[in-house]
């Protein structure tokens, strides 16, 4: 079964056909091409898939993409502002 989620990444509106109980990490990794998202432990522990959601963070992995739905995602990529990097990136 498959469904359009919309939302927002990084400040760009998106869109993405697919299963929605599809992990939020795979849909950023795979079909937005946005790799700076890692996989870690895959359990919601490490922090390595963290994300902001609506400028919480959240751990990718454990997240199905059809709960982000309307809400706003920012990614490592989507840190930096002005030109310069974030000093986490």
């Amino acid at each position: 079964m498959s469904a359009t989620v919309r939302f927002e990444v990084n400040g760009e509106p998106r869109s993405v056909t697919t299963d929605p109980e599809r992990r939020l990490l795979d849909v950023l990794r795979e079909e937005l091409d946005l790799t700076g998202t890692k996989y870690g432990c895959g359990e919601g522990q490490c922090g390595a898939c963290l994300v902001y959601v609506d400028g919480e963070p959240a751990r990718s992995c454990i997240l199905p993409v059809s709960s982000v739905a309307g809400k706003s995602i920012t990614t490592i990529e989507g840190l930096a502002g002005g030109g310069a990097l974030h000093p986490v990136q």
